[in-house]
């Protein structure tokens, strides 16, 4: 901590007046908020240069296009350490956790919304996706990873059976479906509201997309709106998914854009049970624990009310209905206690 501090001292030119480690949450990067002479400064360092590397060209392309992402202001030489601009103290997680759905979390939203299109919009044509950290597109391997994630991490640590042939040949048809979706742009990944800061005017401005790669356009905006720890009411998400859709003038775009909701739905809430399912009940990360019984309410009622899991992927249907079992419930509430 002494070395990161005067790294960022020897860029201030005096000392810094505070410095202070944040929480870690699901990354390994350790972050930093620094004040001097009345201005506040992050600091990171991560030891994984491949990130770091995407980190830094995607926020030198949106600084470029003049997008709501933080400015990197110096990066030491062995390029695992470096200070960003602050643009602001509360992320809108914590902001929908003090107010719940506020006017003001509901123009949140909608600001952030906004600045997703703008992002997606402006960034077009533009990436070189060969600069993204692990994948540069949406394809089968992330697509897979997903599912075995899902797979790997939450059933299989909670001890469901299943049929093994039938489900993994389920995921292969499920990747070709994702894979064909329509209109693909820049995908953030990670789009949630602890990735999204608010400053003292109530402006947005997005943080961790070193994940950055190609891919659906929904995928990010089901990310946001149905993410289980905002639990927004369903009345809600539909008006705020018709907002989002409303910037879209291309009739053709806006159709696909709806025929894949429900696809990133599902694509989205099995990736995040798997890692509620990694780092909840194995790495015991508090966060994660709070969210996994809304992250399987979540899945159950897609599972309910959408008919493309039942009919066409029976085995993952099942498996799902049985994540509500009183048994499996019950389970997860030890492995929680426990």
């Amino acid at each position: 901590m002494q070395q990161h501090q005067e790294f960022l001292e020897h860029f201030l030119g005096h000392n810094a007046d505070s410095f202070t480690a944040l929480p870690q949450s699901g990354s390994s990067r350790i972050n930093y908020i620094a004040s001097s002479e009345g201005k506040k400064y992050v600091v990171t360092y991560n030891e994984n240069n491949l990130e770091n590397e995407a980190f830094f060209y995607f926020s030198n392309l949106f600084n470029e296009l003049d997008l709501n992402t933080p400015k990197v202001l110096l990066i030491n030489e062995e390029r695992d350490l470096y200070v960003q601009e602050f643009l602001g103290s509360q992320t809108l997680s914590e902001v929908i956790a003090q107010e719940g759905l506020s006017e003001r979390v509901k123009n949140l939203v909608k600001k952030s919304l906004k600045a997703l299109y703008e992002l997606q919009a402006k960034t077009l044509g533009k990436v070189d996706f060969r600069n993204s950290f692990e994948y540069e597109s949406y394809d089968d391997l992330p697509i897979t990873h997903d599912l075995y994630y899902f797979k790997n991490f939450l059933i299989d640590v909670l001890e469901i059976e299943y049929h093994k042939s039938t489900l993994l040949k389920e995921f292969k048809r499920i990747s070709k479906v994702i894979q064909q979706l329509e209109p693909k742009v820049l995908m953030i990944r990670d789009f949630q509201s602890r990735n999204i800061l608010e400053d003292n005017d109530d402006e947005v401005f997005f943080i961790d997309y070193q994940s950055a790669m190609e891919g659906p356009a929904g995928y990010d905006v089901i990310s946001f709106l149905y993410q289980a720890k905002a639990n927004f009411p369903t009345d809600f998400k539909e008006e705020m998914l018709a907002y989002y859709l409303s910037f879209w003038e291309n009739e053709t775009d806006r159709e696909a854009l709806k025929e894949s909701f429900n696809w990133m739905k599902m694509m989205r809430f099995l990736q995040v049970l798997g890692a509620y399912g990694f780092r909840g009940l194995i790495q015991r990360k508090s966060h994660f624990l709070g969210s996994l019984f809304q992250g399987i309410e979540n899945i159950s009622e897609l599972n309910q009310t959408w008919n493309q899991i039942s009919q066409n992927f029976p085995e993952l249907y099942f498996l799902i209905l049985r994540l509500k079992s009183p048994e499996v419930q019950a389970k997860i509430e030890d492995m929680i206690i426990d």
